[in-house]
């Protein structure tokens, strides 16, 4: 008699207060506002948390996957027989299953994950929900909870940032044990990588953050740095301003014993168990072009601070006399960060989409018009900022293939790979946009993002223990940070890479691509206006100090294989 299958019932309930639905289970912790599972380590060691912007990055790359494949599955099935009974190995938030359910409508679906962050049955279309199951538990300790032969088709998307090395062959006999003889599992995999920025991009995006001696920290605190910088011995120059999160964050993938290249160890693995194995090479998706930079802002009108000192004498008196109200300054937005100089007007034409490739795939931005060149701005010409823009756009903006392709893995037949481009349809990739790099570095930076409890404790460690490799990376040489807590420091360090990658990534540029209107930036002093415009210069003159290697390092590396099960 088989063992009794695990409740696929959903566990969501709904929140009086908030009228949102939440887990019953006590699956969660809550570390400094991250929802994580409360698995031990050692257990389950996946590093990331189940935040919201976390849990869209699968909806991110499932949506890319369909763009370019057309489809769910990665799988030529023959004659278009597709599989009846499949399993979504690490489903995560049930993207994936959702899509293929519409696909095959003859299918039924289990997806399994360690915790329960699924879409509630409940709100699924009934023909939907009627073969969809959710299960949860944990694959690294215990067998899968089906019996042999039960599915003939498996789904594992993004599985290596959990699994450590020596479980990899383990959970692939699991997996063969439950497919049937002849089923298929698939498997796309990325590698673990912290993607960095050259110093002579980020220094200007600091110098802004220096030009008050006034920190205000992400918890809202600031404190006035008035005391003068001391003397200290000449430090070596490190590689990028990030590299103390790039060790911590490496450290903690390693100190699990998870392999930070898992798509090069993956054949080993899956050939163990699989005799027919179809491997496609390895895609290394380069850093996107640098995107031009924003207009400069309006100044204010001559008269606006007279008027706002008015509006604040007005209030402080006692009046009955009614007064028109002023027009406010208009509100800044910025799709990118603070720190970035960034908008511009739309240049799109042709299809809307960030997927698509629109003629000569770069598109022209303006950096300057004759409406930015105001008599308050005498430090920045209009003739050079475009002249020193046109050089660099000319050098760096160029039409550049989006990716490498590493195929010498999969040419190794001594393992019993066949190497396959099929898996991959680089046709496909060919046409999308150059924009379309910029959500592979977004999904690249956010990887990062949601580990950064880790790396806290993974520093916390280091600074009981290990404070010589601190200092080697900048822990204690930072003035502006050298007298807050360890946890405050750690979030401003963590806040300067996520806006620094905001600013590379510059989200308005992808949005004038597919149409939209950017609002403008608000309105500025004169005295504003000429420290924006020298902060403008030197990021465009920063730009020529960009190499090839800094512009076309990789930022994301995937793979795709696809094995059968024997017919016995």
């Amino acid at each position: 008699m088989p063992p009794p299958r695990p409740s696929t019932a959903t566990t969501m309930t709904l929140d009086s207060t908030s009228g949102r639905r939440v887990p019953r289970n006590r699956d969660f912790l809550n570390k400094h506002g991250h929802r994580h599972h409360s698995y031990d380590p050692e257990k389950a060691p996946y590093p990331l948390s189940y935040d919201r912007q976390v849990l869209e990055l699968e909806n991110l790359d499932h949506s890319f996957v369909m763009h370019v494949k057309k489809s769910v599955s990665v799988v030529q099935f023959p004659d278009h027989i597709f599989p009846k009974h499949s399993l979504d190995l690490g489903c995560g938030g049930g993207t994936w299953i959702l899509d293929a359910a519409k696909e095959w409508p003859d299918c039924e679906f289990v997806g399994f994950d360690l915790v329960d962050v699924q879409v509630p049955l409940s709100l699924l279309e009934p023909d939907i929900a009627s073969r969809v199951s959710w299960v949860h538990g944990n694959f690294l300790t215990t067998k899968l909870p089906f019996d042999d032969d039960e599915f003939d088709h498996v789904h594992m998307h993004g599985l290596g940032r959990g699994i450590p090395e020596n479980k990899w062959g383990v959970l692939f006999e699991e997996v063969s044990r439950v497919l049937r003889p002849g089923g298929v599992v698939e498997v796309l995999e990325h590698d673990i990588l912290f993607p960095t920025l050259p110093t002579w991009f980020t220094a200007p995006l600091r110098a802004r953050n220096k030009r008050s001696d006034s920190v205000h920290h992400p918890n809202g605190s600031h404190h006035r740095n008035d005391k003068l910088p001391s003397s200290q011995p000449d430090i070596p120059p490190l590689p990028h301003d990030h590299v103390l999160l790039e060790s911590l964050y490496y450290a903690v993938f390693e100190n699990r014993f998870i392999n930070l290249r898992p798509t090069a160890i993956l054949p080993i693995y899956f050939t163990s168990n699989f005799r027919r194995v179809i491997s496609a090479p390895i895609v290394h998706f380069r850093m996107p072009a640098l995107p031009p930079l924003q207009p400069l802002p309006q100044p204010l009108p001559p008269n606006a601070l007279l008027m706002e000192a008015s509006l604040s004498s007005d209030r402080s008196e006692t009046t009955s006399q009614p007064h028109a109200p002023l027009t406010p300054r208009p509100l800044a937005i910025s799709f990118s960060s603070t720190h970035s100089s960034a908008t511009s007007k739309s240049a799109s034409s042709g299809e809307s989409s960030l997927f698509s490739n629109m003629e000569g795939s770069m598109l022209s931005y303006p950096t300057t018009s004759p409406a930015d060149c105001s008599p308050c701005s005498p430090t920045l010409s209009c003739d050079a900022a475009n002249t020193l823009s046109s050089e660099i756009e000319t050098a760096h903006l160029m039409k550049k293939p989006l990716y490498v392709v590493d195929s010498s893995a999969a040419e190794s037949t001594s393992m019993g790979v066949a190497a396959s481009q099929s898996l991959i349809p680089l046709g496909e990739i060919d046409k999308l946009s150059e924009r379309s790099l910029a959500m592979q570095l977004y999904w690249s930076y956010q990887s990062v993002l949601a580990c950064q409890e880790a790396m806290y404790e993974e520093l916390l460690d280091r600074t009981r223990n290990r404070t010589g490799q601190l200092t080697d990376w900048g822990w204690d040489t930072d003035q502006e940070l050298s007298e807050l807590e360890s946890r405050t420091k750690f979030e401003i360090l963590v806040d300067r890479y996520k806006r620094d990658m905001q600013a590379r990534i510059s989200l308005w540029c992808s949005l004038a691509e597919l149409g939209w209107s950017v609002p403008p930036r608000e309105a500025m002093s004169k005295a504003e206006l000429v420290e924006e415009e020298r902060l403008y210069r030197a990021m465009l003159e920063a730009r020529r100090f960009a190499s090839e290697e800094d512009l076309y390092t990789p930022c994301r590396s995937v793979r795709i294989l696809v094995g059968y099960k024997d017919v016995q």
